[in-house]
C-alpha cells in the first residue's frame, strides 16, 4: 500500500464489542500510533439478556414444537459493528484520512462490510485478525506488515 508521504492514515480495530482508532504519527515502517477513540460496549451472554424460555407453538401433528429463540447477544454484537462503522464513514466522507487499515477477526467483518460507503471503501484495507486486545508493541509490528504490502 503505497501513499504519498505525507498520506494520512487511520488504523481500526474492532470485534463485536471493542473498538479503537488510531492516526500513525510514524512511518509506514515504523509506526507510531496515537490513539484518537476507544469504543466498547458491555455485552452480556444471551442468557443473562433473556429471562423466557423458548416459546412454543402447535405442529401439524397436534404437539407442541419449540421456537428458537433470538439471540440477543449477537444483536448487541451486531449492533455495536454497525455503529462503529457509520463512525468510519462519517470520517471517510469528512477526508478525515487518506486511507485506513481495519483489523478485525473475519466474524466481524462479514457484518461490517454491507454497511461500508463508497468513500470508506476507497480508501481502505482490511486485515482479518483481532488485534482489540494485543500489546501495542505488536500492533505496530501488524500495521508495519500491512503498510509493506
Amino acid at each position: 500500500m503505497t501513499a504519498p508521504i505525507d498520506a494520512v492514515t487511520w488504523v481500526a480495530a474492532f470485534d463485536g464489542g471493542k473498538a479503537l482508532i488510531w492516526r500513525n504519527e510514524g512511518f509506514d515502517d515504523q509506526p507510531n500510533l496515537k490513539l484518537l477513540e476507544s469504543f466498547g460496549v458491555e455485552n452480556l451472554p444471551d442468557r443473562d439478556l433473556s429471562d423466557d424460555r423458548p416459546g412454543r407453538m402447535a405442529d401439524p401433528a397436534g404437539g407442541l414444537s419449540g421456537v428458537e429463540q433470538t439471540d440477543r447477544h449477537d444483536q448487541v454484537e451486531t449492533r455495536f459493528i454497525e455503529t462503529f462503522i457509520h463512525r468510519l464513514n462519517a470520517s471517510a466522507a469528512g477526508a478525515d484520512f487518506d486511507r485506513i487499515l481495519v483489523f478485525a477477526p473475519p466474524a466481524a467483518l462479514g457484518p461490517a462490510r454491507g454497511h461500508y460507503t463508497d468513500a470508506l471503501k476507497a480508501s481502505l484495507t482490511e486485515v482479518p485478525v483481532d488485534v482489540v486486545n494485543e500489546p501495542m508493541e505488536k500492533i505496530d509490528a501488524r500495521v508495519a506488515e500491512a503498510l509493506a504490502g
